[in-house]
Order: structure tokens, then C-alpha cells, then sequence
């Protein structure tokens, strides 16, 4: 998550179980304050648009602050999915970040005719069998935003695209709680990743409980006690 708080958020890519009947996610557009252990590093916009037959979800961070601006920091990523049994299913994923002294990118195309997705990581290629319901990094927010709305509580199994290879993942959709919100705090539904590998990583998200559950707050903590987070500042 480190990338999807660095790349707009929320790191995170799923494959999730919905009913049939859930509704997709309204189109939005919404800013967030992007801070490391604290200080503010820059700004990250995500972006939900209908695109002819598909959808498009967008992130773009920017560094506006301390090293950051000074390395001018820029992270893009793009998401083009549709919706299959209503389930949001990757189509094609692209990340890239870029600094004044190095820049790097990904890539995830799912072929559902052919069977296979390929997953691109700079120079490597990989490629596994095709998920019904696949869903890259990024569309984590997505799909949860999806559940939380279509009800969905507790335990949630999926599937991850992730850099080298698909994996599974565990998440757990939990209760209303206080999210600090700087000065204040808001009402929001927890929600975060279950990891078994006894790292101490952990990834928090709080969901809004109006406003199409949008996220209100996405923690990443890192094993060595580094945390990237994106607080919600205002929503287009």
C-alpha cells in the first residue's frame, strides 16, 4: 500500500466476491493530503469515470512538499475495468512513477478470451491464468467501496494481481469507528487487510458511511514503523 498511498492509495488490488444486484460505483472525484510518519508530503486525486462501455479509475500524486517537491515526485496510475456479473474486472493497469533521478512503471492486461492476464514489472514479464472478477492494485478501493455499499461485513477472501504473479489476499470489513481527521474527526466503516506473515505491516481503510463510501482515511504501516497515509480533503 505503500505504492497505493504513493501512487494515490492506497495500495491495494483485489478480486472480490459481490452479489450479483450490487450497484457499481458512482463516478467521483476527490483530493487527498498525502503524509509520511506525520508530515505532509503532497496531494493525491483519484478519479471514477464512465468511458464508452468501460470505466475508468485514475489516481495522480504530486509532491508539493519538502523532498518531495524538491525530487519532484509524480505517480499516475490508471485503471480500465468493466463490470461482469457486477463485479468490477480489470481490463488494462498502468503505473508510473517518476523523480528528477529515476522513474519506474507496471503494467497488468487481462485477456479473459485467451485466458491469461500478463503482468509487466519494468523489464520482468509474467503471466498467470485468468480470475472471473480480477481486479488490479489499484481497484482495491473500488471493490471495497462496492461491498461496504452492497452490505458486506467481516471476513472477504480475494484475489490480487499483484507486481510478479496473483495471489490471495484476506480483508475484513469491520464496524463504524471515530477516523481523526486532523483537528476533528468524521464517522467512518473500518476496513483492513488481514496478513498471517508476522511482518507488522498493516493497511487501514476508513470508509465514509455517506457520499458513496468514499475513502475518509488509507494507513499504511511498514514493518520498520514508516507510515504513509491520505486523509480526505474535499471531494468534487
Amino acid at each position: 500500500m505503500r505504492s497505493i498511498l504513493f501512487r494515490g492509495a492506497m495500495a491495494l488490488s483485489l478480486a472480490l466476491t459481490l452479489p450479483a444486484t450490487a450497484a457499481p460505483v458512482a463516478p467521483f472525484n476527490a483530493m487527498y493530503e498525502v503524509r509520511r510518519n506525520g508530515d505532509v508530503l503532497g496531494e493525491a486525486t483519484l478519479r471514477l469515470a464512465r468511458e464508452g462501455n468501460d470505466w475508468r479509475f485514475t489516481s495522480e500524486t504530486r509532491g508539493t512538499q519538502g523532498l518531495a517537491k524538491i525530487a519532484g515526485v509524480r505517480i499516475d496510475e490508471s485503471s480500465r475495468f468493466r463490470y461482469v456479473d457486477g463485479r468490477p474486472e480489470t481490463i488494462e493497469y498502468r503505473y508510473a512513477q517518476k523523480t528528477s533521478f529515476n522513474s519506474r512503471e507496471r503494467s497488468a492486461l487481462v485477456d479473459a478470451s485467451a485466458g491469461r492476464i500478463t503482468l509487466r514489472n519494468r523489464d520482468e514479464r509474467h503471466e498467470a491464468a485468468y480470475v472471473q472478477g480480477i481486479l488490479d492494485r489499484q481497484l482495491l478501493t473500488i471493490a471495497l467501496m462496492q461491498a461496504v455499499a452492497g452490505g458486506r461485513r467481516g471476513a472477504q477472501a480475494v484475489t490480487v494481481a499483484g507486481r510478479n504473479a496473483v495471489e490471495a489476499q484476506d480483508w475484513s470489513i469491520g464496524e463504524t469507528e471515530a477516523v481523526p481527521m486532523g483537528p476533528a474527526s468524521e464517522e467512518g466503516i473500518r476496513v483492513e487487510r488481514q496478513r498471517n506473515d508476522g511482518s507488522g505491516r498493516t493497511t487501514v481503510l476508513w470508509l465514509d458511511l455517506d457520499e458513496g463510501h468514499l475513502p475518509l482515511r488509507i494507513e499504511q504501516r511498514e514493518d520498520d514503523g514508516e507510515t504513509i497515509e491520505m486523509r480526505l480533503l474535499r471531494r468534487g
